[in-house]
């Protein structure tokens, strides 16, 4: 393991210098999966200021996009409270989505592949006493906000997560254009795991004219969402679905940071404790 708040920043790490200088302590470390080893970094406030049970934040879109500008917003809202915070490179999710497609074609869902590998990076930060399996809040944004819903689905230790401008369905996305009637792409819609998020503390929020992602795939899954819910005798309390006033596909940083504060207060606080904050359609 790597501390980078104490050796010279490795060529990578030059965009975090500044954390550095804020006294963020950057380690990066090995997750074992098999005998694969899954590359990742925690970042975590200096001793004095970390927390005495902290809760442990999975930011998913890769070191260097979530721990620094433009999509650091989750990230640093922990920070600020005293909370560590983990993220790691997966290769499920290539820069081009037209080539994310043609991996689609290729496997049912390659999706499995990245859950594996957020398994073994949370696995390592258990074991190494940076949380507990109960105090983990996952975020993602955009196309990693389906990775964290994904994620939730498949991990009952997850509870707690946040999806901001996020991806509900595949199909509606300009390089799904030509597949958009093939019923692979359809099964990978997020209403269709709405079964296995049942009971779980949820926040969305999107843009009302997103047309990159389709706010009209997120108002599905939010009802979606509410009926699995419904079914098992639980409550739409369970939910905080926002449609902002935010121009395209955007979210502004006030839902993030209302989205943050209401999820790391439900983790700290227990799940049954409700914020005041509702849906807003």
């Amino acid at each position: 393991m790597n501390d980078v708040a104490t050796n010279p920043p490795m060529p990578a790490f030059q965009a975090f210098a500044p954390l550095v200088a804020r006294g963020l302590v950057l380690r990066e470390f090995q997750a074992t999966l098999g005998d694969r080893t899954i590359p990742a970094i925690i970042a975590l406030p200096p001793q004095e200021r970390l927390h005495a049970n902290p809760v442990l934040l999975l930011t998913i879109g890769g070191a260097l996009t979530h721990f620094v500008p433009p999509n650091q917003q989750p990230a640093e809202y922990f920070w600020a409270q005293g909370h560590p915070v983990v993220s790691f490179n997966t290769q499920t999710m290539p820069g081009d989505l037209s080539e994310l497609c043609q991996n689609i074609l290729k496997a049912a869902d390659p999706f499995e592949i990245f859950i594996q590998e957020a398994r073994a990076v949370l696995d390592h930060c258990i074991a190494e006493g940076w949380t507990k399996p109960d105090r983990i809040v996952v975020s993602g944004i955009s196309r990693y906000g389906y990775l964290a819903f994904r994620l939730m689905a498949a991990d009952q230790r997850l509870k707690i997560g946040a999806g901001f401008s996020l991806v509900t369905d595949w199909r509606d996305l300009s390089e799904f254009a030509n597949h958009r009637d093939m019923k692979r792409i359809a099964d990978l819609r997020l209403s269709l795991f709405a079964n296995q998020l049942v009971g779980k503390h949820i926040y969305m929020a999107i843009g009302s004219h997103d047309e990159r992602v389709s706010t009209l795939s997120a108002c599905r899954f939010f009802l979606d969402l509410n009926e699995a819910n419904q079914k098992r005798g639980l409550g739409p309390e369970l939910i905080d679905f926002h449609v902002t006033p935010d121009i395209g596909h955007t979210c502004g940083n006030e839902w993030y940071q209302r989205g943050m504060e209401i999820l790391l207060d439900r983790a700290l606080h227990g799940t049954n404790n409700q914020p005041s904050i509702g849906t807003t359609l």
